[in-house]
């Protein structure tokens, strides 16, 4: 009777013991499967370097990613003993967590920097710091970083390597359509149809040329090309040519390609030029550098050599 009385308390014990196994799997599965939680950014961003670049320009560095959608000149105070310089204009550098501050020219004076900034979270860093002012002039031509190019493109957008002059642009789109250029910011910009009736056709190719811009400082870009179609089966041929003149390739110049009218433009470096076009047929082309100039007859099929001789051709009446 004991025996058995044992053997029952024994089995009980096993299957408690078995539940409780049973509950603890259960229970090691459902933590696996749980996300750990999110944790929230609660840094504040911080100044790590500040470098006075010229005498309009101020770089800061910082910890991390700033939100430089909510920058305005107010966000940043640079005052020294007798003056409180003025503070132009807030924008990216090249990286998110560097800020180019653009004042009016400094004088070679001690200037203390301070103000306020925000990263992605929204969390508030404050700062201030020492610099030597800098008579150092801005020299540094700008450039084009970012473009719209190739198919399945109804506009151009052009985005340059500092802030730029919004006031003072000169470009060109041919085949010829009236745009108009539209600042989304002080480096990007857009150029968008004047007009319904302006829109880039399916079946055609169009060349922006960017003929003058200049940053904030006067310095002038160098003139930019580019090209792009709202077609979305683009298959373009290339039409390539070398420009001579006394049997050696021009340095640089342009080339204008013709049919009924300018409707395309490139670039010539080094003697070459080249497009990208719809067909085979023949197009008429002029070259124009320094002084000289050149016309001929080209297709995709030919090796289309243009000699150029002393003639001073002005590129206006061909473009506008």
């Amino acid at each position: 009777m004991l025996t058995f009385l044992t053997f029952k308390i024994e089995l009980a014990m096993r299957k408690q013991q078995g539940k409780l196994f049973l509950a603890a799997v259960l229970l090691t599965a459902m933590c696996a499967h749980k996300a750990p939680p999110i944790s929230k950014d609660r840094l504040s961003p911080r100044l790590s370097k500040v470098s006075v670049i010229n005498t309009r320009q101020v770089q800061l560095t910082f910890s991390e990613a700033v939100d430089t959608v909510a920058l305005t000149p107010d966000n940043v105070l640079i005052a020294s003993a007798t003056e409180t310089l003025e503070v132009l204009l807030l924008y990216p550098s090249l990286s998110p967590s560097e800020i180019i501050v653009v004042t009016e020219p400094m004088q070679e004076i001690p200037y203390e920097i301070s103000g306020r900034v925000l990263d992605k979270a929204g969390n508030e860093g404050l700062f201030t710091s020492r610099i030597q002012g800098s008579s150092v002039p801005d020299t540094i031509a700008p450039w084009v970083v970012q473009y719209s190019e190739g198919k399945s493109k109804n506009d151009f957008q052009v985005r340059f390597s500092e802030a730029m002059d919004t006031t003072w642009l000169s470009f060109t789109i041919l085949p010829r359509k009236k745009f108009i250029p539209q600042w989304l910011d002080h480096r990007s910009v857009s150029f968008l149809p004047a007009a319904e009736t302006e829109s880039l056709a399916l079946d055609t190719t169009y060349y922006l040329y960017l003929r003058n811009a200049r940053d904030l400082s006067g310095n002038s870009a160098k003139p930019f090309i580019t090209s792009v179609t709202p077609d979305t089966a683009y298959a373009p041929v290339p039409l390539r040519g070398r420009a001579l003149l006394d049997d050696a390739p021009v340095a640089s110049g342009i080339a204008l390609l013709m049919r009924q009218g300018a409707v395309g433009i490139a670039s010539v470096t080094s003697g070459d030029f080249a497009f990208m076009v719809r067909d085979s047929l023949p197009y008429d082309i002029v070259v124009i550098s320094n002084g000289h100039s050149g016309t001929g007859r080209v297709n995709a099929a030919s090796d289309n050599i243009i000699r150029l001789k002393k003639e001073r051709l002005d590129i206006d009446p061909f473009i506008n």
